[in-house]
């Protein structure tokens, strides 16, 4: 394939999806250009940060057929901005943040009006495309409303937006991301970067902590922990800390546990809960947002606070073909394939 498209991509945080998104561009465009604008309270580095973007988007931004920004916030304003005025294609890439708003955890790009709100509602209608990563980003999650009353969805807070909204899932390697080895009977896992209280909240820690104390016999693994869990809650015994691991720690551990929990009440599509599922780990999940359509039939979707007896029972009956029919699932829906041709088919697009 001739590559002969430059195309800019801007982003916030450099998360696992977005590294994957700047590897599919590189193997598609002629030249890529890259700007990440990290987060920062301080005044002088949040002038620098809109500063850098206004020049990158003037040298750069004007010369690229098409821009992508990954998160609709600060960062994204003055890339979209010159991508108007210039005429060019611009796609805005919604993970989850930026179209929820939970008041209860003061989470979300919608839970308060400010001027980053106000901001990002500009960007919206700027944008050419918007693309969100499961369609209750777009359209809202009524369970989510219902058990916690979280709103959702760029069009519950923008009706009258007429910019075109399109579901590009993220994307999974089912060749990486396999069993390694036998399963250990009766072990949970969830993984989460948990920083802070309120992200310990918002991923269902304290669900998977309430979990381990009903289920004695069982054990349980959280891995990706980095703060002092003991301040916030009571450890179980048969729960084992871990902290960041990498990709092929990942698969490891996904390979070794029976099942695996997310019980987050705000998410897109969980990149983890996909490839727990692509190592046959049996899902267990939330009924909220991305969960539902990446488990589907294959595992356990519940209701904290009516199904927790339910789930109790699913996990002690023994079901292993459930985690052959995940993984199945995951590789059909999800696989990396689809996101590769959806960047392809977009750049190449006149």
């Amino acid at each position: 394939m001739k590559k002969k498209n430059i195309v800019s991509l801007v982003y916030s945080l450099e998360n696992t999806f977005v590294k994957k998104d700047i590897d599919y561009l590189n193997t598609i465009t002629k030249k890529l250009y890259l700007h990440s604008s990290r987060p920062h309270k301080d005044p002088f580095r949040f002038l620098w940060n809109r500063v850098s973007e206004l020049f990158f988007s003037l040298f750069y931004v004007s010369r690229s057929k098409i821009i992508f920004c990954w998160f609709n916030d600060y960062h994204a304003f003055f890339p979209l901005l010159i991508a108007s005025l210039f005429s060019k294609k611009s796609v805005l890439i919604v993970g989850g943040y930026d179209a929820v708003a939970d008041q209860t955890l003061k989470y979300g790009l919608f839970y308060r009006t400010n001027w980053r709100q106000k901001l990002a509602k500009i960007n919206y209608h700027m944008a050419r495309c918007i693309w969100v990563v499961d369609e209750t980003l777009a359209f809202g999650c009524p369970n989510a409303k219902s058990q916690e009353r979280i709103l959702s969805g760029i069009k519950t807070f923008l009706p009258k937006l007429s910019t075109p909204i399109k579901i590009v899932p993220t994307g999974y390697d089912p060749i990486f991301w396999k069993a390694t080895k036998e399963k250990t009977p009766k072990t949970i896992l969830t993984v989460a970067n948990v920083p802070d209280l309120r992200t310990y909240q918002r991923k269902g820690i304290d669900l998977f902590m309430k979990l381990a104390k009903a289920l004695p016999d069982y054990k349980f693994t959280l891995a990706g922990i980095d703060f002092k869990l003991q301040k916030h809650d009571t450890l179980p015994q048969n729960v084992t800390l871990l902290g960041t691991q990498d990709a092929k720690q990942l698969r490891e551990i996904y390979s070794a546990h029976t099942y695996y929990f997310q019980g987050s009440r705000v998410e897109g599509l969980p990149n983890v809960l996909c490839e727990a599922m692509l190592c046959e780990c049996i899902a267990i999940g939330r009924n909220v947002f991305g969960m539902p359509k990446a488990i589907g039939d294959t595992g356990f979707l519940f209701n904290p606070h009516e199904q927790w007896n339910k789930m109790i029972h699913f996990i002690t009956q023994d079901k292993p073909e459930l985690g052959k029919k995940g993984r199945a699932r995951v590789q059909k829906q999800f696989h990396q394939k689809r996101r590769y041709d959806t960047l392809l088919e977009t750049i190449n697009k006149e």
